[in-house]
């Protein structure tokens, strides 16, 4: 508890930035707002929250913020920047500017330092200056600009995505953009997703029902496996009933589909705990660690790449295991691990549950060069849950990944033929 005073996950900081965007935007005389900082950049772990607003009324806007609920203490108050201690001790910076300057405010206060700096330091190389007060030219007069893909234009750069604005993002001349990075719009589906079968609150059918109601076409379950026994992990007997109920849920459902799978535990020795026929009767299968995490990193290393060359193992889940502000990873050499997936075909997850977000977008990024291919997993247990896929999508496209690159993007009939691949 010490050592994480004051870090937050994403999962807990985002909503509540929004509830104060949208109280923000209930004050006379707010004509933007919007979160900005490390959680527009999608940061697995968040030390405060960034809002950057635009206003005609700045006075009246930190009266309406001083009487928010929800505020513990003001740490600071001066022109155009109010900071307050939240009482869930989340910091919460807003900065309020003119209309004019929001653009060019929300671009610099969503950025790091160091990325912010190499803008600045290309604005310069076009005659501009850009800093804390915003754009100007040589004369010192403001510079409007509508934004902030025109704020790129104007410093003769490709547009970056909030969520790529990090240190070691290196600046691409305009005319070299990136591909578009996958989007909310993009996905089709879901895999690993838990159910009253096995730990989960949600009924098959209150889960297929809530995946139609998102407008996607499948829904992979993937319950626990019999080896976790703390989550009612499913018997054979018990795998043949859910199979009887998603048959019959899927004649009911001529739009959608439910992909039968589950999430098969990884023992210590690398083999799963289900005998190959049982496997083979899976539309898909994800294969995780929830055991034995004091392994050193090679016999770790050894027992996930046996996995992963198994025929039957579809997908890799949350390969380090690690739990956000909680618990390391466990010893395990990722490279080995990537190159395992790359070579034997088998997808990597993207948790995204918001105490997860493993594989982390750092190691994503290594992974896409070597061709591996992701699945973007809520890892949900009850319907609210589904809507982690958010968070997951954040640290999919920190990692740079395009539609391409995620499997959730693809069609029912694609992603049929893609589950099938490994096996054939």
């Amino acid at each position: 508890m010490k050592k994480n005073h004051s870090q937050f996950i994403l999962g807990d900081a985002w909503p509540v930035a929004e509830l104060v965007v949208e109280y923000i935007k209930l004050q006379p005389g707010v004509k933007q707002a919007a979160v900005a900082g490390t959680i527009r950049r999608g940061l697995e772990i968040i030390r405060d929250i960034d809002i950057v607003v635009a206003a005609s009324s700045p006075d009246s806007l930190v009266a309406a913020m001083l009487a928010m609920q929800g505020i513990n203490h003001v740490i600071s108050q001066e022109v155009g920047r109010l900071t307050v201690s939240l009482i869930n001790s989340l910091v919460c910076t807003v900065y309020i500017v003119s209309p004019h300057e929001y653009s060019v405010a929300l671009l610099y206060y969503t950025g790091s330092a160091g990325y912010v700096a190499k803008l600045a330091e290309q604005a310069t190389r076009q005659g501009l200056t850009l800093d804390s007060a915003g754009l100007t030219n040589q004369q010192g007069e403001q510079v409007a600009v509508k934004d902030e893909r025109s704020l790129y234009a104007m410093l003769k750069l490709s547009y970056v995505e909030p969520e790529g604005r990090e240190d070691e993002t290196e600046l691409r001349p305009a005319g070299d953009a990136a591909e578009p990075l996958v989007a909310v719009s993009d996905i089709r589906g879901v895999f690993h997703v838990h159910t009253t079968y096995s730990d989960g609150v949600g009924s098959l059918a209150d889960m297929a029902a809530a995946a139609r109601q998102r407008g996607w076409q499948y829904l992979g379950i993937a319950d626990h496996s019999r080896t976790a026994v703390y989550a009612r992990g499913l018997r054979t007997e018990t795998v043949m009933a859910q199979r009887r109920e998603i048959d019959k849920l899927n004649a009911a459902y001529p739009d959608f589909a439910i992909l039968a799978g589950i999430e098969s535990d990884i023992l210590p020795n690398g083999s799963l705990d289900y005998p190959d026929e049982i496997l083979a009767s899976f539309d898909f299968v994800v294969a995780s660690v929830h055991s034995a995490f004091r392994q050193n990193e090679t016999d770790m290393t050894r027992r996930i790449v046996r996995a992963v060359n198994n025929r039957y193992v579809t997908m890799l889940g949350h390969p380090t295991g690690r739990i956000l502000l909680r618990r390391k990873g466990y010893a395990v050499s990722l490279p080995e691990v990537i190159r395992a997936a790359a070579h034997s075909g088998t997808i990597i997850e993207i948790n995204a549950s918001p105490y997860r977000l493993d594989l982390d977008w750092r190691w994503c990024r290594i992974a896409k060069e070597q061709g591996v291919v992701f699945a973007i997993n809520p890892d949900a247990h009850a319907v609210g849950e589904l809507e982690h896929l958010r968070y997951g999508l954040a640290s999919a496209r920190k990692a740079g990944l395009t539609a391409n690159d995620i499997i959730n993007t693809c069609s029912l009939s694609e992603i049929i033929e893609i589950l099938k691949r490994k096996r054939q």
